[in-house]
């Protein structure tokens, strides 16, 4: 499912925060958005913030206060602090409380519990669990579970991986990989980690004072060192080592994975 944005404005205490902000979410892609009220331009999208300018056109549907509630089926926003996004205390508790609030019924309501929660690699014993006692990590990916719950077309990742230690963040990073091949959704992840955006997105959007600066493909833009440099972006650390071996002579190509251009670094030097 795509996303439309056609003069996307949005204004605080008469103060342009937003502006002209024309975009197109592409669907079963990866997005990352990076710089400015990047948050603010989700939280636009997923509707929770509804007094802007300009229209939001989600799939077929024109974004606003009539079709909320398809909206809040079709959108799910991964908040960056999960204790934000907690109503109760316990796991089971938690899913049935967003279940009911979204007037979602399914047949077997414990099954669909377990697999949600087994589709982030964790195991049903964590329904009994208070959430308190959870991890960051595990928090995040309760978050992720709830969200798939009713299986939205669009999920946003905002800041996912920030207080994520390595592994965390090498699990979400496969979730979301999974998320987009094997289901087909259209993932949006906000963060200021040039080196995650690169590895994991398709697109990129990088936001500068209220406008957009450059959207296009990630690769594209993060190997435009004119933009980059001209606007303090900084590089993904993979395109700088071969920038530098490519100065020294050295015939690298452009890789996303660190194995490839290992792979690479031996083959040439």
């Amino acid at each position: 499912m795509e996303i439309t944005l056609k003069n996307v404005g949005y204004r605080y205490k008469n103060k342009k925060i937003l502006d002209h902000i024309n975009l197109k979410i592409e669907h079963n892609c990866i997005t990352g958005i990076t710089g400015e009220y990047k948050t603010l331009l989700c939280e636009i999208i997923d509707a929770t913030k509804l007094d802007y300018s300009g229209s939001v056109v989600v799939g077929d549907a024109l974004l606003n206060k009539e079709n909320l509630k398809w909206i809040r089926k079709e959108v799910c926003l991964i908040q960056q602090n999960p204790q934000n996004q907690f109503f109760t205390n316990n796991v089971k508790e938690e899913i049935a409380f967003l279940i009911s609030r979204l007037a979602y019924q399914p047949k077997d309501i414990n099954k669909k519990m377990e697999q949600a929660l087994e589709m982030v690699g964790l195991n049903k014993s964590y329904l009994d669990k208070e959430i308190k006692t959870l991890s960051s990590g595990e928090k995040k990916l309760l978050q992720v579970a709830i969200g798939l719950i009713y299986n939205p077309n669009i999920i946003i990742f905002d800041e996912p991986f920030v207080e994520l230690d390595f592994i965390n963040q090498r699990k979400l990073l496969k979730l979301i990989k999974v998320l987009k091949e094997k289901y087909q959704k259209t993932i949006i992840i906000t963060s200021n980690n040039c080196n995650l955006l690169y590895e994991i997105t398709d697109d990129i959007v990088i936001l500068k004072k209220g406008r957009i600066l450059a959207a296009d493909n990630t690769v594209k833009v993060y190997q435009n060192m004119t933009l980059l440099k001209e606007n303090d972006i900084d590089m993904p650390d993979l395109i700088k080592f071969t920038m530098l071996a490519k100065q020294k002579k050295v015939k690298l190509s452009f890789h996303r994975d660190i194995r490839d251009l290992i792979k690479d670094v031996y083959k040439h030097v």
